[in-house]
């Protein structure tokens, strides 16, 4: 094979790399832009499922091989219907053209691929923003640590359920979802039950709308609990000499401050995507991990189902810790993240059923009734009273192969699962909000009974109070392209006051 054939070569399976991954990407990891990606290549992985890394591989060296030699094929035929056709005008000056430039035709090729892959992914989108900067923090953002945030004179706990991938879609369309059949019944009568900021005559799901440096388990936990997003810049890194954005404070440093106990609880590894360092440096909280009941003998040396045990045995565990903790005599904060609704398809676990033809349908029944159950113990409890309960998904689910098969019908706004129980607060609030995963920090402190003086914390709103979020204020087109700019003081509360 002659030097430029090999190039032509080269540069023809680079090209459909690229196409196979902007597919793939789209099919696996729909929701996925610029900002999961660059995050993720900067972050510990250790502890991953490994079946999705082990497709996108199996993929490109089956699949990108296979179509490289057809391609090559091509260029070989065009040689041989060139030689028939000596003579013939038109036809033997295309074919003799697509042999002479077939190596600048395979980079236009591969440049085009690029491209493609490049505005999947959001990339020429994100690039551009970055050459613009934002004041959105100038003028929104109110500093945690100067909000006079003041505690009730009774404390109460805390108990924060985080399901992952969990959204109201999985509901009936008569609850707001966009299921034919509802997948998630005692989901759908908890959150009716409690509060989750629904219009108050209507029988209506409503939860967070996903926006820019949310979309993910990590940047929705950062949310959640700071009320910023994580939004890292092109060559910065979230985690700085071992510290995960030391300028923000967050709501397990509002609990430790006031004297909480803390523990949360994992069925996966807590060095995945830098939790560890993020609870580090901020409120040091207890983090028990699959780690942690594998070194301790409470499962065996080698186990790991899935991401690292199933949920069945994490709200068995949940169930020791909590009650360890109410025996305590100061208040608790316990939080937990499910995983058997991780994408793809979910964990079949042995209390799944058989139901429905697809395998993830099964899977959130069985998250459904799993929870509920969880639930009802919880509700038995003598400290239940005076506990409140925040459940609420991480993100919506990356998965859009699943996602569109249950939202047939164009234009469905997408939200995340999200309810209080026994809030302090229980009358008197505005509802029909739109709301981001940010206001969850000063609402949750709201329905703690914390008193937050302007109803205002990072770039979250109360949500019991009558103030507009920013989703409200800015619409979400405009409030993603904000979030997505660069911010000199945002890259303060990245790297923190200066050593």
């Amino acid at each position: 094979m002659t030097g430029r054939n090999v190039a032509t070569a080269i540069f023809l399976l680079l090209a459909n790399f690229f196409i196979i991954i902007a597919f793939w990407k789209n099919v696996r990891f729909g929701t996925m832009d610029m900002t999961t990606i660059l995050f993720q290549l900067k972050v510990p992985m250790g502890g991953a499922d490994p079946k999705n890394f082990i497709e996108i591989f199996v993929l490109l060296f089956t699949i990108g091989p296979v179509m490289t030699a057809v391609e090559i094929g091509l260029f070989v035929l065009c040689g041989k219907w060139r030689c028939r056709r000596i003579g013939q005008g038109k036809k033997t000056q295309v074919l003799t053209f697509v042999l002479k430039y077939r190596r600048l035709i395979s980079v236009i090729l591969m440049i085009a691929a690029f491209v493609f892959l490049g505005s999947q992914a959001s990339m020429f989108r994100y690039e551009a923003n970055q050459l613009r900067k934002t004041k959105i923090y100038e003028d929104e953002y109110v500093d945690p640590r100067k909000a006079g945030i003041e505690a009730p004179e009774k404390k109460r706990n805390l108990i924060w359920i985080y399901l992952e991938s969990m959204e109201i879609t999985y509901t009936d369309t008569a609850h707001g979802g966009a299921s034919e059949i509802n997948l998630i019944p005692e989901l759908t009568e908890t959150a009716l039950n409690g509060i989750c900021f629904a219009a108050s005559d209507s029988e209506k799901l409503n939860g967070a709308q996903s926006v820019v440096g949310t979309t993910w388990t990590m940047a929705s936990l950062v949310a959640q609990t700071s009320g910023v997003p994580l939004t890292i810049p092109l060559g910065s890194s979230a985690i700085v000499k071992n510290r995960f954005m030391p300028g923000i404070y967050t709501l397990d440093e509002v609990l430790r401050d006031n004297g909480y106990e803390r523990t949360m609880l994992l069925g996966s590894e807590k060095r995945f995507s830098g939790l560890d360092v993020f609870f580090e440096t901020h409120g040091n909280e207890t983090i028990k991990d699959l780690k942690y009941y594998t070194d301790n003998g409470i499962l065996p040396e080698d186990y790991f189902v899935w991401w690292g045990f199933e949920d069945e045995k994490l709200y068995g565990y949940a169930k020791e810790e909590i009650t360890s903790l109410a025996d305590g005599d100061k208040p608790f904060a316990f939080s937990m993240m499910t995983m058997d609704t991780h994408f793809t398809d979910g964990y079949v676990c042995r209390l799944c059923g058989d139901e429905y033809p697809d395998q993830y349908s099964n899977v959130l029944v069985c998250a459904s009734k799993q929870l509920k159950g969880f639930l009802d113990w919880l509700k038995e409890q003598p400290f239940y009273d005076d506990t409140t309960v925040i459940i609420t998904g991480d993100h919506i689910l990356p998965d859009t192969k699943y996602a569109d098969s249950i939202t047939k019908r164009s234009g469905y706004d997408r939200r995340t699962y999200c309810v209080i129980l026994n809030s302090a607060v229980t009358k008197d609030f505005p509802m029909a909000r739109d709301f981001t995963a940010m206001d969850m920090y000063p609402t949750a402190l709201t329905a703690m009974g914390f008193t937050i003086p302007g109803n205002r914390l990072g770039l979250g709103v109360n949500l019991f109070s009558g103030e507009k979020t920013l989703l409200e204020k800015y619409g979400v087109e405009k409030l993603d392209s904000m979030l997505e700019k660069r911010s000199d003081f945002y890259e303060k509360l990245i790297y923190g006051p200066e050593d």
